[in-house]
């Protein structure tokens, strides 16, 4: 079993890396779409957003349960793994926000204060990931004495 929490965690590191990019691209994407709108276009049918219609729904569908799954796998090895939980979930109700946006206005609002609260939790998160990891290498290392 500690075989497989190790390999969880690496993979939850590339996984949070990746997602935390593509959280990046999608502030690229949307600011793109919404200024090449074509002129009388709105935002429901502009074919501009496509792009950060589609990649959201990449993470929000594969990115968000696949992190979820992997946290489930490495739960005991590592700490903070609640805020992977955290941002899984949010991660997952992203989708749900924009889709609800296009008919109640009060919910699709949150869409974007809930991009900027996973920017924020995946960039952490990516950053602890790979430094825990350093560290924790570095501290396994057997130390050398120095010969002469």
């Amino acid at each position: 079993m500690a075989a497989v929490r190790r390999g969880s965690w690496v993979a939850l590191r590339y996984v949070t890396a990746l997602f935390f990019l593509g959280v990046v691209v999608q502030f690229f994407l949307v600011g793109y779409g919404l200024f090449a709108m074509k002129h009388g276009a709105t935002i429901d049918d502009a074919k501009s957003l496509d792009s950060h219609r589609g990649l959201g729904w990449i993470l929000s569908t594969y990115g968000a349960p696949l992190m979820l799954i992997l946290v489930l796998l490495a739960w005991p090895a590592r700490r903070l793994l609640w805020a992977w939980i955290v941002l899984a979930v949010l991660g997952f109700f992203q989708a749900i926000l924009a889709a609800g946006g296009y008919h109640h206005w009060g919910l699709g609002m949150f869409h974007p204060v809930n991009a900027v609260i996973l920017l924020g939790l995946s960039g952490r998160l990516a950053h602890y990931a790979w430094t825990t990891a350093k560290s924790r290498d570095a501290a396994a290392a057997p130390a050398t004495a120095p010969s002469g």
